[in-house]
């Protein structure tokens, strides 16, 4: 881009809400005249899509936004269709091709060149556009670079009035025109196989230089070839054939929503013979995954010729049809095929985004068919052609290699209206939902609508139905959000959208959405259309877990066809407030409101503009754990990716299915990465496909898991995350009678019992176990009179036998035997170790230590449980018991390790990894307590089981999506990473957390810094320690330990008391300086604090537990780490001066650099800063008190 004196490089992107400060500075008094004095950010905040232009500095150059309704605030936004079609001569503008200039600024230098870009830009970026309006007041100069760009509308004849403003128009022919699409010709070959060579060697090193050419002169009836021609020169190629496999694509995918990709009863073709359908069978599909290029919407594009020829062409043909569009989803077919397939294409990156002309060219040669269809590898990137297509949903095994997308003839009319719904409308929205789960919900809230515009508790209701050529093709209906404070302090809403810029009655929820599968591409469309006319901003749509009940009276939501199309919005960590401290201080009720627990999707007006990139690669996860999980969730909470082909593979299925049990929730020690609430508000279920089973056998070769039901997986990456798991002990076989001791036992070589078990032998690892052994001594076990051995000396034991003590059973019916202890106990706190002993004692539950498991029923295991005896180094042991718990250790499970052996996987106790996650398979990468880092990195005490499993999911995730992400920076495979050159392992952060109810009542809490497992004394000896605050060693109050280092940060919290604990607000505490605790070490140490418990219940702490604090003391650190001015050095920088010299301050460096501070500008802003954060946070935090309250 040039101006008189200069040029400049420029890129164009979507405007951030960042940019309204530089976008300020370019407004001018004509810009105030053109389109009146505005807010940016709320310009910003509601446009449909607006561009910015940067320069290589990143200085914003120039900006325009585009809205979905003209600059006129007397019209209505839902109604300016109505008021153009009456006053101007513009017959073939509708919403679907329509967008309004409404704000436009730019270098006045370079305005010209910024304004033909960002036109030429939105062109590109919206295929379905032609025209862009501009609204000029009566009288106005809109200068010379938009009157060079925008025409005058002329009035229509019948028009005879005066309007104040003056209506102008860019047509897309002048950007971004349409395609000519012909025949090709052998002459082609010369222009396109630069193309293919460009993108793809593959087709000329198989079938010879000039294939293209044989292929051309090859055509015959059932195969076609087409070119894109600009100029007289071919910039694109299509290759279509109208044999397709019906019945193969039919075994791999659902197409039933597609009829089977076959004729309708009744329907005849509008044009041409019918052909028989051909007896080759012969699947089509494109050759390589290299012939295709990722679209890229920003990039140059040339101007071509206009060419309008096919649209009216089209809308003969389809009347003939319409008559059967209702029943186009019912599956009815008379078993006829009617498609055809696109076996090659290719396009020139420059028109990539006009790939859509190709399409009306290639249904006019063969227009007998309905379908066109393309199957490509998972693995090539969507591309704009297929942006109009609907991809089909593959069966849940198939093992076909392609994805399958489909487009219907119907799909070029340019009629797709948007409109309220009316009584008329009710017979063609039955016949779209009637095949449908929810069809009666939806009608009866249809019919409400149509009765009263309102529910009977006066909920407003506003429904609109879509209609193609005047036939009801699908329906939606909304109503006004009224929970909307609750969402915004439960939901990171406020991560797509500025809260204040949205009025109340700006937020809609979605409760039904259905379309009909041949328009699934105006999907976005026609949720783009219902805020407009609905006069909406946002909308909302949950989703309740399936174990979920509509309680009476209460409004169900139907499973909507927009899913893909809406954004999953993270729910936030809530506040623990101690509600009888506060009284009237603290939040209101709709905040504070016990709801049953959701999952949340959004749209916004930004959105509606905004494509997703669409990654088809299967990625098979093998293994729920907590890893697993915070993988998969990584992945499907990035807003701008569309993963569709995740797999997870696992025993029991997902966690967090079964309806909410407090005592199942308890069963287990939990790591507080996942609560049941938050399986709820993830919805992982919704985005994923799930297989129960184990795996059984990797074939690395062909890339398939072989699960224990039987069933194959492909997989493009496979995810390895199975942890390890409690297993069944082996016994020695020691004979007890003989009085032998376990040092004179032959320790059994094998690691894995493989005989027969008793009946009631438990080994529990997951959600499902538990609920397995609650129902079995919730059942008859808990009237007999057996006794239940839990055998372990692992947290878990212990939590099992609290378990088994709240399920009711007495402590005289419980037996613990733990095996010989080694050095360090599962507390690794003295204190702990004896209370935990002391409850046990009190509860009657005999405890046995150091003890080896012999035998089962003396050796009779077919026989049902009835003894379990066991050897130490002196008297053996020999208990009755009717139900025996396995928490001896945990180890790799048998059949995982097995398939990992047997694939060649290097396995050295555990699976090897490096520090990226690889295995020695490109294709396979592992991570949790399953693997172990190389040896080369001399870390064999170091594994993932001593880091937070969250965060390792987190890395994990985000070392793939490097593969996929189009908006991270590129990293080759084969390029070492700086951790890598180093022989560097991973530096984990987060810390590692655990929670669990022990016997006696006590609630356990312990977080710490990620280490490795040494004795407490041990490590309190070390000289950079720092020192320990304690309080409450009596039982009554509570014992709460904190070790705070040696940098005064807290580094461990470890918390045993019979209140109720607020874990989630204790969490909070780690790595925060006692500092930011009100000056908690000189409080303790004048002894002001003598109960940590009721101090972290203060109010003065909860701004402390609020989920965006980290983020605030972010910001601070920004402002200490920047410098005032070029030659003023930042206080970050004078501290480091002072620690290079010395590592410890003396009391003077700190009083000088107190003064720096309290001089510097530094202190005012993060004054406002913390006054800014209280005050956006206030609907959480509104107990503290603000400037002029006092």
């Amino acid at each position: 881009m040039t101006s008189n004196s200069s040029q400049e490089v420029i890129q164009a992107r979507r405007t951030e809400s960042l940019d309204a400060p530089e976008i300020l500075k370019l407004v001018s008094a004509t810009t105030e005249k053109l389109f009146g004095r505005v807010n940016v950010v709320n310009v910003i905040e509601k446009a449909s899509l607006a561009v910015t232009l940067v320069n290589a500095n990143n200085d914003v150059m120039g900006h325009a936004a585009f809205f979905d309704y003209p600059n006129l605030p007397s019209l209505d936004p839902g109604k300016w269709e109505e008021w153009f079609h009456t006053k101007y001569d513009c017959k073939k503008c509708s919403p679907l091709n329509t967008l309004f200039m409404n704000y436009f600024v730019a270098k006045a230098d370079f305005a010209y060149g910024c304004a033909t870009e960002i036109i030429r830009t939105v062109f590109n970026a919206v295929p379905a556009l032609h025209y862009i309006f501009l609204i000029v007041p009566r009288g106005v100069e809109t200068g010379p670079v938009l009157t060079e760009l925008f025409k005058p509308v002329a009035f229509k004849e019948s028009f005879s009035g005066r309007l104040s403003i003056e209506l102008q128009v860019c047509h897309r022919h002048d950007h971004s025109a349409k395609l000519h699409i012909r025949p090709a010709r052998v002459e082609d070959h010369d222009d396109l196989t630069p193309i293919f060579n460009r993108q793809s060697d593959v087709l000329t090193s198989t079938y010879g230089d000039f294939f293209l050419a044989e292929l051309i002169e090859a055509q015959d009836e059932d195969n076609k070839c087409v070119v894109a021609d600009v100029k007289g020169t071919a910039v694109g190629f299509m290759s279509v054939c109208s044999k397709v496999d019906v019945e193969l694509l039919s075994s791999c995918f659902d197409l039933k929503p597609f009829n089977g990709l076959q004729k309708l009863q009744g329907q005849t073709p509008a044009l041409g013979p019918e052909k028989a359908p051909s007896p080759e069978r012969e699947p089509r599909v494109t050759p390589s995954d290299e012939q295709v290029q990722r679209t890229s919407p920003l990039e140059e594009r040339t101007e071509t010729p206009k060419d309008s020829a096919k649209q009216d062409k089209v809308e003969e043909q389809v009347p003939a049809h319409s008559a059967s569009l209702s029943r186009a989803s019912k599956g009815a077919t008379d078993g006829e095929p009617s498609a055809f397939c696109i076996q090659l294409f290719c396009i020139d990156e420059k028109y990539e985004t006009r790939s859509i002309d190709f399409l009306p060219a290639v249904f006019d040669l063969f227009p007998e068919k309905d379908y066109c269809i393309l199957t490509m590898p998972h693995l090539v990137p969507e591309f704009p052609l297929l942006q109009s297509f609907v991809r089909v949903t593959p069966r849940k095994y198939s093992t076909l290699s392609q994805e399958l997308y489909v487009f219907h003839r119907w799909g070029l009319i340019e009629s797709f209206q948007v409109s309220p719904c009316t009584s008329a409308d009710t017979e063609g929205i039955q016949s779209v939902v009637s095949q449908l789960n929810g069809a009666d919900i939806i009608m009866q809230d249809v019919q409400q609508y149509n009765n009263d515009r309102r529910d009977p508790d006066g909920t407003e209701i506003q429904c609109f139905v879509a209609k193609s050529l005047d036939q009801v093709v699908g329906v939606a209906l909304l109503r006004r959000e009224e929970d909307i404070e609750y969402i915004r302090s439960h939901f990171n809403i406020e991560d797509f959208i500025y809260f204040n810029h949205h009025k109340r009655d700006e937020h809609g929820r979605l409760f039904h959405f259905a379309l009909n599968p041949v328009f699934q591409q105006y999907s976005k469309h026609f949720l783009k259309e219902v805020l407009r006319l609905a006069h909406k901003s946002c909308l909302y749509y949950p989703v309740c877990p399936r174990y979920t009940e509509t309680k009476p009276g209460s409004k169900p939501h139907t499973t909507v066809t927009a899913l893909n199309d809406l954004v999953p919005i993270r729910a936030r960590r809530q506040i623990i407030y101690p509600l009888d401290q506060l009284g009237g201080n603290a939040p209101s009720e709709r905040i504070l409101a016990n709801k049953e627990p959701f999952a949340l999707t959004h749209l916004n007006r930004k959105l509606t503009l905004e494509p997703k990139v669409t990654i088809n690669a299967r990625i098979v996860v093998v293994g729920a754990s907590d890893v697993g999980i915070s993988f998969l969730e990584t992945l499907l909470f990035c807003p701008h990716l569309r993963f569709n082909n995740l797999t997870l593979v696992s025993t029991h299925g997902l966690p967090g299915q079964l309806p909410p049990d407090e005592l199942r929730s308890k069963c287990l020690p939990s790591s507080l990465c996942y609560s049941q609430d938050d399986f709820t508000h993830m919805a992982l279920e919704t985005w994923i496909k799930v297989v129960e089973g184990k795996v059984m056998a990797l074939d690395r070769t062909n890339k398939v898991v072989k699960v224990s039901e039987g069933a194959f997986i492909p997989y493009d990456y496979l995810i390895l995350c199975t942890g390890q798991q409690f297993q069944v002990p082996v016994p020695t076989g020691a004979d007890i009678s003989t009085l032998v001791t376990t040092s004179e036992v032959t320790i059994p070589q094998v690691s894995r019992y493989t005989g027969p078990l008793p009946s009631s032998v438990f080994t529990v690892n997951t959600e499902k176990d538990c609920e397995n052994v609650l129902s079995f001594i919730r059942g008859e076990f808990l009237t007999g009179e057996g006794k239940a051995l839990v055998y372990g000396n692992t947290l878990d034991a212990f939590v099992m036998v609290q378990t088994l003590l709240a399920a009711g059973l007495p402590g005289s019916r419980v037996v613990l035997v733990q095996p010989p202890v080694s050095l360090l106990t599962c507390f690794n706190n003295p204190f702990i170790d004896d209370a935990v002993s002391a409850a046990l004692h009190e509860c009657g539950v005999a405890c046995h230590v150091g003890f080896t498991l012999a035998q089962w029923n003396d050796g009779k295991v077919d026989q049902p449980l009835s003894r379990a005896t066991f050897t130490s180094e002196n008297k053996p042991l020999s208990v009755d018991c009717e139900a025996f718990f396995c928490f001896q250790s945990k180890k790799v499970d048998h059949d995982a390790f097995k398939a990992i052996n047997d694939s060649c996987l290097v396995f050295d106790g555990r699976l090897v990894i490096d520090a990226d996650f690889h295995t020695n398979d490109p294709c396979i990468r592992a991570a949790g307590p399953l693997t172990k880092f190389q040896r080369r990195y001399h870390a064999e005490s170091w594994t993932h089981g001593n880091f937070n499993s969250k965060e390792v999911g987190e890395e994990l995730a985000q070392s793939l999506l490097t593969l996929f992400d189009p908006t991270l920076d590129a990293m080759l495979l084969d390029t070492e990473t700086p951790r890598e050159q180093h022989l560097l392992i991973p530096i984990y952060t987060k810390p590692k957390t655990v929670s669990a109810m022990l016997p006696g009542g006590y609630n356990y809490l312990q977080v710490g810094k990620p280490s490795l497992n040494i004795p407490l004394d041990a490590h309190m000896v070390q000289p950079e320690y720092g020192r320990e605050l304690i309080t409450g060693k009596d039982h009554e109050q509570g014992y709460f330990r904190l070790h705070v280092n040696q940098h005064r940060s807290i580094e461990t919290i470890t918390c045993c008391t019979r209140q109720g604990l607020d874990t989630s607000n204790l969490v909070c505490l780690y790595a925060l300086h006692e500092r930011y605790l009100n000056n908690l070490l000189q409080r303790f140490d004048e002894g002001l604090i003598d109960d940590f418990y009721s101090f972290f219940r203060e109010s003065w702490c909860l701004a402390v537990f609020h989920d965006r604090f980290k983020d605030f003391r972010d910001e601070i650190r920004e402002l200490l780490v920047a410098k005032p001015s070029a030659d003023v050095p930042s206080l970050e920088e004078k501290v480091r001066k002072m620690i290079d010299e010395d590592l410890v301050l003396t009391k003077d460096q700190r009083r000088v650099l107190s003064d720096s501070y309290m001089a510097s500008s530094a202190r005012k802003a993060i004054e406002q800063r913390l006054l800014g954060f209280l005050s956006y946070n206030s609907n959480h935090l509104p107990m503290y008190a603000k400037p002029g309250m006092v």
